[in-house]
This record gives structure tokens, sequence and C-alpha cells, in this order.
């Protein structure tokens, strides 16, 4: 521990206040921290060299070689024998990846990831840990990591969560063990390459779709009888493949987190049709839920074309909320006839309540302590995509972009683990 003992030393050397406190305690953390870290780091190289030369007989030669540890560019000796044309033993045993260790992986990842950008990460990596590596090796280790991550998605291993005591608030009332699951895509802003040819919204495409699925589970409403989920339950996943080819990776995460056991199982979206057939082709026996916040902004619009009053939106909207579609449907039909003929805009909009008729029981929903509206998917696509691959200026490959929203997906679930 020479490099502590020298911190300690300079602090004894140190001139003192009247009160005998050294002048030089200020910082002493983030001293003591640096010579921990340089210690640490000849520790760690002493002990691996130790070990692989007590296994260098008959060795041809003796090689060095840098790796990257928690504790920086470390070298390390091992014994060369030219009948091993394998990978070292001892790199093996440290469980390398080129040069890296599994820890040094993990906090690149981690740094490239939730950073604003990859040089962001860099700095973020140097300046709290001391692990000093360029950008483009940042960046090779956070999309190889997030390669790992999206095929240990795929495998779709067990995840039944336990939950040891209820969630925190007044009013909690208890209901049979839900699982739910959310779906939803955003874009994210993609290089030509992967643009060209593909059609937008108003033309060309400048943003390639990144779907989102979201799990969790609940057995709690608050006192408003809204659902609240254990905050631990969380789990997410992300893919680059059209909605009508993601059924079968959802189908098989919404089982490794127990569908089939669970009491009710409800699937909540924003009205996507091909989201809708993903979902009830995943989960046939679920309770199907469109999101009440697009009903009520389609509403808003048929609304505002047929020239309503705000007083009556209020009124009709209050009847999608308090017993569904039929009724706020009902209402206009009725009472606005005429103006629904002589407006194709408004006729459309509701067209869009009348077709999801079915999955907009929002008062039966609400009584039997179910959701309906999807902001934590709203959020994740937020969280997992659009505040790392959306900001000014940039422009991703898409398979890049993936990676990156998959790392995070991993880490948001608590299941992140660099191999």
């Amino acid at each position: 521990m020479k490099n502590i003992v020298e911190v300690l030393r300079e602090l004894e050397k140190a001139p003192h206040t009247e009160s005998g406190i050294a002048k030089s305690l200020n910082g002493l953390d983030e001293r003591l921290r640096d010579a921990a870290h340089k210690d640490m780091g000849a520790l760690f190289s002493n002990i691996v060299t130790d070990m692989a030369m007590r296994h260098d007989s008959g060795a041809h030669s003796i090689r060095e070689h840098q790796i990257l540890t928690v504790f920086g560019w470390q070298t390390i000796k091992h014994p060369y024998h030219k009948d091993i044309k394998n990978v070292s033993p001892v790199k093996l045993a440290l469980g390398l990846l080129g040069k890296d260790t599994p820890a040094a992986r993990d906090w690149m990842a981690r740094c490239g990831a939730l950073g604003g950008s990859f040089k962001e990460g860099r700095d973020t990596l140097l300046r709290l840990t001391g692990v000093e590596v360029s950008t483009s090796k940042l960046r090779k280790a956070v999309l190889e990591c997030g390669t790992a991550c999206l095929q240990e998605q795929e495998k779709a291993l067990p995840d039944v969560r336990t939950y040891s005591k209820a969630p925190a608030g007044e009013g909690l009332t208890k209901v049979p063990k839900t699982l739910f699951c959310m779906a939803d895509g955003t874009g994210a802003p993609c290089t030509n390459k992967d643009t060209d040819g593909i059609k937008g919204k108003n033309g060309a495409a400048g943003t390639r779709s990144i779907r989102i699925l979201l799990f969790g589970e609940y057995e709690w409403l608050d006192k408003n009888a809204r659902p609240v989920p254990y905050s631990d339950s969380f789990s997410y996943a992300v893919s680059g493949e059209s909605m009508t080819n993601i059924t079968g990776l959802m189908r098989k995460l919404g089982v490794s987190r127990g569908y089939g056991t669970a009491a009710r199982v409800q699937c909540v979206a924003d009205g996507e049709v091909a989201i809708e057939k993903a979902m009830r082709d995943a989960f046939p026996e679920a309770i199907f839920t469109n999101d009440f916040m697009h009903a009520s902004s389609h509403l808003h619009s048929c609304c505002e074309h047929l020239t309503l009053q705000k007083k009556e939106y209020r009124f009709i909207r209050g009847l999608l909320l308090r017993h569904g579609a039929k009724s706020a449907i009902k209402r206009i039909k009725n009472r606005y006839k005429d103006a629904l003929v002589a407006s194709e805009d408004a006729a459309k909009e509701l067209k869009y309540l009348e077709k999801r008729e079915a999955n907009m029981c929002y008062g039966k929903l609400r009584k039997s302590g179910f959701f309906i509206a999807s902001g934590h998917i709203e959020a994740a696509a937020r969280v997992l995509v659009a505040r790392r691959c959306k900001q000014a200026g940039m422009h991703w490959r898409h398979t890049n972009a993936i990676k990156v929203s998959a790392i995070l997906a991993r880490i948001r679930s608590g299941t992140f683990k660099v191999a």
C-alpha cells in the first residue's frame, strides 16, 4: 500500500490549524481514492502474475500483456508454451474479452449507454473510476455488450419474481395478482444507409422504429383504485423487428415472467392495429385495453371537427371514462348525426373509437382493478430510446441504436450482467 502510506505521511507533515486539525484534510478522500486505485492495480497485477508463474514449468518464454481492469491498464506476466495454441489459461481464467475484464466491460457499457454520448461516457468513466480508454474503444465495448444483451433477451430465461412487502401508500386494497404487458414503438434518427427507400409518415423516413416491450406485476390498488405495480417487477425488452414479427419474443418473455400461472393478465397499448394483433396472438387469454389518453385525444379531435363546446367535450369524455366508448359514441351519434355526415374528419375520428369499442370499457376495467392507460410504456420509450438516441444532431445505424437501447433495457430490468 505504498501510495496510501505516502498520502498519510503527507497528511502528518502538513501544517495544522490552531485546533490541531491538518489544513490539508480538505480533499483527503480524493487523494486516498487515487492512491488506493494505484495500489490495488499493482496488487491485482502482482496476484495474477504470481498465480500464472506458478505453472511456468517447461515454458519457452515469459510474456507480458496489458489488460484493462477496474484499476485501469495493468501489466500481467504469464509463461508461454508453444504447444498451447489456444488462449493463455490465465486469460481464460480472468474472463477476458480482447483485453478487458468483465468488470471493466461492465463499467464501459454502463457509462457508454447511460451517458449522453460515447465521448461523455468515456469522460464519466475517467472522472469517476480513473479508468482511461479511448472513445472508439468504449464505443466498441458498448456495442459488443449490446449484442450480448439482445442474445440474452432472445433466450428469455425464467424471471419469475417474488415480493416481500406491499407497495408504500395509504388506503391500498388488494386484488388478484396481475401480470401486465405494454408495448409501443418510437423512432431513432438513423443514417441514410438505413433510411434510403423507407417510407415515413410524410415522405421519406428519417428514423427507424425500435419496438419496446414492458412487463410488470401488481396486486394492490391505491386509494383511487389505480393499480400500484411493484417497483422491482418491471422488465423491458427492445427489438428492431416490425410488430408483426415480434409476437414470438413477446410470448417467450411473457412465459418467462409467469404467463400461464398468473391469476390475471392484461395487455395495454395505444390502439395500433399491429400491436393489438401481436399481443392477442401472444396472450390470447389476456384482457386487452386501449390507452385512455389516446382514446381521449381522438374524441377531442372529433368534438373539435363537430365544433362542440368544451363543456360538451368534457361531458362526453366523462362518459368515456365512467362507462366506456359505447356510451360516448352513442351520445355523439344521437345528438350530432347531421354534423357527422357533414364532417368526414369527425366521422374518421369517431371511427377510431368504434373499431376499438370493445377495448375501451373503462368503467368496467376500473371497477375490476385494471389499467386504463399506458403511461408506463410511454415513459419507457423516452428512457430507453429517446433520452439516449434522439439528441440533437445524432444519426445512428439502426442496429447500433437497438444495441444501446438493449443495454438500457437490461439495466432497467435489473438483469444486466456482463459475462
